[in-house]
């Protein structure tokens, strides 16, 4: 690619919003980012208000898929799989979705240390909590 044909990553991670935003995906759950030819997504694709059927998946697959400049989708999400077979997206919900109400939990591969906390606590208790724990770790 000459250099005045080069995309912009920029452009293309723009566009990939646009799609999420368009099929209203909750963009606070899932990272995407393009390199080379190649856009990667991370995460959880999910609406603020449950989960995606496995059409609309699909569809977000094949729209990201033909965005000038993309050659290939890695998905590397924590509630689906997505696998190219072809012209289609073969899709499949690996766990429900982390969406439910009052839970915490910890997302991610064995590095990762972001908890997301669901239900709100006392600050107070939380920090006594806190203090409870360092005090044992001593």
């Amino acid at each position: 690619m000459a250099q005045n044909e080069q995309v912009s990553r920029y452009e293309i991670n723009r566009n990939v919003r646009t799609i999420f935003t368009r099929h209203d995906a909750d963009l606070t759950r899932i990272d995407y980012s393009f390199m080379g030819s190649t856009v990667y997504l991370d995460g959880d694709i999910i609406k603020p208000d449950g989960d995606f059927s496995m059409q609309e998946i699909e569809s977000i697959a094949r729209e990201i898929s033909a965005i000038p400049h993309v050659r290939d989708v890695q998905f590397n999400l924590n509630n689906l799989i997505v696998v190219s077979s072809g012209d289609s997206w073969r899709v499949t919900r690996t766990k429900k979705s982390t969406s439910t109400k009052g839970v915490a939990y910890q997302s991610g591969s064995q590095g990762d240390s972001t908890i997301v906390i669901e239900n709100a606590e006392d600050l107070t208790v939380v920090l006594d909590d806190l203090q409870a724990n360092s005090k044992k770790e001593k």
